[in-house]
């Protein structure tokens, strides 16, 4: 065997465990999540950061820079999980709502507004025996 392929082959090996870690994790913790949310989740969640955010600014910034990197690090994994196994929409979905970016209401607004990821979403809480989500209107 080739040096390069040796790395190569290493290279395929740790993605594929990355790929499977990533599909496991989202399994277990995606309809964890969504079952723990309220369900105005979608309705009143600006307004209670923005509180939180008045009342303990030091607390604030710290919960901010924990927030954006699991935002984000969700985001990066659903968009990989649109190709790999993984339920892809629903963890952007998430990490799109951890995010605390410009437009970030706009982007929560479009994904939540698509017919099959409210089914989707309201099917999970069903089967964690919990009510709907309510959703905004368009």
């Amino acid at each position: 065997m080739l040096p390069f392929q040796i790395s190569y082959t290493t290279l395929l090996e740790w993605l594929g465990l990355l790929s499977a870690a990533t599909f496991l994790i989202s399994l277990l913790l995606i309809p964890f999540l969504i079952s723990r949310a309220s369900t105005d989740y979608f309705l009143i969640h600006a307004t209670i950061v923005e509180q939180r955010h008045k009342r303990h600014p030091a607390i604030a910034l710290l919960i901010k820079v924990i927030r954006n990197s699991l935002g984000y690090f969700l985001c990066l994994a659903g968009f990989i999980m649109l190709f790999l196994p993984g339920q892809g929409i629903l963890t952007i979905l998430i990490g799109v709502s951890l995010l605390d970016i410009p437009f970030r209401h706009k982007a929560l607004n479009a994904l939540i507004h698509r017919p099959a990821l409210q089914h989707a979403l309201n099917w999970i809480r069903q089967k964690t025996c919990h009510p709907p989500f309510n959703f905004p209107l368009k």
